[in-house]
């Protein structure tokens, strides 16, 4: 079986649950071909990495502009399908996995429906929550996952009504649907009408080699205490509540500590404009995309992970791949008290208040000041963790979704 996973989000191999996926199909006597968008650390071009077919493609820079990402959608699903072309005459595929955002890879789905070729549809993300979380307009999140009447300028609205159509037709043709947590299943249910059968949990766990040793001492090698960030900087991240946070810390609560932030975004310049109005430069530092060997390198260096993301009708209901990173390395963390984040974490972190940054910066305070509670909770972590595992816990549950989409044979046209 070859399959093609189409992913604009990130570089492949960049992006980690993409390429767990692809390592996992290969592993098992799949055969693995990614298209996915290029960066400058990740050029376009053909390549072969570990036994996987990579095909980068350039973007143009959506800019955060509403009108910039659609011209960004429009030329990478054009991209999307030259290459998937070029693919399938080379060596004809027999499953295209498509991972959202965007949610419009479903149009070139249905085209090789035609010639016999199954659609698996991988929900990352809630695109119409994205657009609400981009508006800038404070939303209230109900008690049923997924389900908004938002109260957006008239542009967003036509654009959420798009982005919620492109979302049920996704549902609809897709042959097996891969959710990350049990929040985004819900919402295949409920609100795409989703038959339960067709919809497999797949939450993007840490791979076993990746675990240091369960009794390797946490002994941060700084006289000041580390504390890390790691992942998107965009505005619903709460970056900036988190630096406010560190902020108050510093001089109201007379705690001195290093803030090390790994990743990017488009609020990546904004933010360091901020730490600089702040005049917290010196206790912040940014690291931008570091290689997750590095990245998890860092975190053995640190004191705990914090995890600012604010509650709203995406964060809500998304897993946080950082929670699973700080848990992976024993590290305790803070962090707003939203439902996913209280499933993933349980008892390995404190929990503030949404939103409250002099909340945020007590939690913070109060782990730094306490070794034993930060021992405690960072044993807790390890041990979630290791239930979590893909290897353990994740990767049957992929290979079970495929199972379930070649039960029937397949009819590959001649192209």
């Amino acid at each position: 079986m070859h399959i093609l996973i189409i992913v604009e989000n990130l570089p492949v191999p960049l992006d980690y649950r993409v390429w767990l996926i692809a390592k996992t199909l290969r592993d098992n006597s799949y055969k693995v071909t990614i298209v996915s968008p290029a960066t400058d650390k990740y050029p376009a071009g053909e390549f072969d990495i570990e036994g996987i077919s990579v095909y980068r493609h350039n973007l143009p820079d959506a800019n955060n502009s509403l009108f910039l990402y659609l011209w960004e959608y429009t030329v990478a699903l054009w991209q999307e399908f030259r290459l998937s072309v070029k693919i399938f005459r080379k060596n004809k595929f027999n499953i295209i996995h498509a991972c959202n955002p965007p949610d419009v890879i479903w149009i070139i789905g249905l085209f090789w429906k035609l010639f016999g070729v199954k659609f698996i549809y991988d929900h990352h993300d809630l695109s119409p929550e994205i657009l609400i979380a981009k508006s800038g307009v404070d939303q209230q999140t109900t008690s049923m996952p997924g389900v908004h009447k938002p109260n957006l300028p008239i542009v967003h609205t036509i654009a959420y009504k798009l982005l919620m159509l492109n979302e049920w037709i996704s549902h609809k043709f897709a042959d097996a649907v891969l959710t990350t947590n049990e929040s985004f299943r819900k919402i295949a249910l409920k609100r795409n009408n989703c038959k339960p059968d067709k919809v497999f949990v797949v939450r993007t766990g840490p791979q076993l080699n990746e675990l240091p040793e369960k009794n390797a001492a946490r002994n941060p090698s700084n006289n000041i205490p580390k504390i890390a960030y790691v992942g998107v900087m965009a505005a619903q991240d709460g970056v900036d509540v988190l630096l406010k946070s560190v902020h108050y810390a510093i001089n109201n609560l007379n705690n001195k500590f290093k803030l090390v932030l790994m990743g990017g975004g488009p609020q990546f310049n904004n933010l360091k404009d901020l730490t600089r109005r702040l005049e917290i430069d010196d206790y912040v530092t940014f690291h931008g995309f570091v290689p997750r060997k590095n990245m998890l390198n860092e975190l053995a260096d640190c004191a705990l992970g914090v995890t600012p993301d604010l509650s709203g009708p995406m964060n809500d209901f998304s897993t946080m791949l950082k929670v699973l990173d700080y848990m992976s390395c024993g590290l305790p963390q803070v962090m707003f008290d939203l439902p996913e984040n209280k499933f993933t974490a349980g008892e390995s972190a404190l929990y503030a208040v949404s939103g409250d940054e002099t909340d945020f910066a007590a939690k913070i305070v109060e782990l730094l000041e306490n070794n034993d509670l930060r021992k405690k909770l960072g044993n807790i972590a390890r041990e979630r963790v290791e239930k979590l595992t893909w290897e353990k816990s994740v990767a049957p549950n992929l290979l079970k979704a495929y199972k379930s989409v070649i039960r029937n044979p397949f009819l590959i046209c001649d192209f």
